[in-house]
């Protein structure tokens, strides 16, 4: 199977003879408002236009509604008819959007012969949980391939263990910027007046994560687009080099392929 990094959570993935479009996010560079006071966002730009993006794509995975997820540039630029696979919450709002073949996934979808999975998220702790709506993520699977466990925007937690339990995952697909909302820059008004947690994972998460899941390999992304990251991937390569062997632990730039077969291939932007 090949995994295209694209940018945030925006990935391109060829797995058991498909091509899925996950969380699309197309804006351009600043010209969405500010998360945390410090720039607009995206905070930089797609490595490759679009139309390259969408090239091969057999349907369209959304996670949730957040506007880093599925934003409205995506809207406006993705075909009407192409598939989109959702969580049941989202369903009314992207046929709304005048999409024509939206499918609710409830739990399970088989697409020839893959087994496409729909799993649930943890979008933070504490107060700001409520704020953060439901969250989904996938679980890939096929006779011919790697079972890949997309975790979506959670933190970890029980949740995730289960799943890794559950589905025995040889490639996990974390989000992993450590972002989070500050009451300096209060992007929810008067319901909510604090700083948050984490609203996905951190590099003790990762950590976590990894030395939980020993034997399957970890791409980490959403990293390095927005201005409410709280850790860059130069920081969270540099904290986790010691704890994580370098053939576990991917943290791919916007733009870069990997291939994951035997042995693991990667290929640069």
């Amino acid at each position: 199977m090949e995994l295209l990094h694209i940018r945030n959570a925006t990935l391109k993935i060829n797995y058991g003879g498909h091509t899925f479009l996950i969380d699309p996010y197309f804006a351009e560079a600043g010209s969405q408002p500010s998360f945390a006071g410090k720039a607009s966002n995206p905070t930089v730009p797609l490595p490759m236009n679009t139309d390259e993006i969408l090239m091969g794509v057999d349907c369209v995975l959304v996670s949730h509604l957040h506007p880093d997820h599925f934003d409205e540039a995506a809207q406006a630029t993705i075909p009407r008819n192409l598939p989109i696979y959702c969580q049941p919450e989202d369903v009314d709002t992207i046929r709304s959007a005048g999409f024509l073949a939206v499918h609710p996934l409830q739990d399970q979808v088989q697409l020839g012969e893959i087994t496409l999975t729909r799993t649930p998220g943890q979008h933070g702790t504490g107060s700001i949980l409520p704020l953060m709506g439901v969250v989904s993520g996938f679980v890939f699977q096929h006779p011919g391939e790697r079972t890949v466990y997309w975790c979506g925007d959670t933190v970890w937690y029980e949740g995730v263990q289960q799943n890794i339990d559950r589905y025995q995952p040889s490639l996990i697909v974390c989000h992993a910027g450590a972002n989070k909302f500050f009451k300096e820059h209060n992007v929810f008004g008067p319901a909510y007046t604090g700083d948050s947690d984490v609203l996905i994972m951190d590099v003790a998460q990762v950590s976590r994560l990894c030395d939980y899941a020993p034997d399957s390999q970890v791409v980490a992304t959403h990293v390095g687009a927005l201005d409410h990251e709280t850790v860059t991937r130069a920081e969270l390569r540099a904290a986790l080099k010691k704890s994580v062997d370098s053939d576990q632990l991917f943290i791919p730039e916007d733009g870069q392929t990997l291939v994951f077969d035997q042995p693991l291939k990667t290929s640069q932007p």
